[in-house]
């Protein structure tokens, strides 16, 4: 219901939602590849998988979510290296939650996919609002 309102106001949190759909997909295809078929350790596969995600979704943001506000127009390099910030802290947002999470409670450790849904949750707004003011912002 909230994801419906929000949405309803500001279509770009659905196309990030979106994207970020085609992001972890990328992210998880590589990953998976990686260790299955390149005989990779899991570590260095998910920087790899990880990074190339990052590539992907700062495209497809920079064109397909906030394209319309003047972001495609903004200097490429400057962009990027924006986005890889945003999505750097929110990969340690979402991490930092779910370790939290996990450390402080035995309900939590029980049953981690709920503070994996909830680290996951906290991110995804900080970087929707990281993306939407700073990585993209108009120029």
């Amino acid at each position: 219901r909230m994801v419906r309102r929000l949405t309803r106001r500001d279509s770009t949190l659905l196309r990030f939602l979106i994207v970020g759909t085609v992001g972890f997909l990328v992210d998880g295809a590589i990953l998976q590849a990686l260790v299955s078929l390149g005989a990779w350790a899991p570590v260095p596969a998910r920087l790899v998988s990880f990074s190339v995600a990052v590539m992907v979704t700062w495209l497809l943001n920079r064109t397909f979510t906030f394209g319309a506000a003047g972001s495609a127009k903004a200097a490429p390099v400057r962009s990027v290296l924006r986005y890889v910030m945003v999505s750097v802290a929110g990969a340690g947002i979402n991490v930092g939650t779910f370790a939290a999470l996990v450390l402080l409670s035995a309900l939590m450790a029980a049953h981690p996919v709920i503070p994996l849904a909830i680290g996951s949750i906290v991110a995804l707004m900080f970087n929707y609002l990281g993306s939407k003011h700073f990585a993209f912002r108009p120029a």
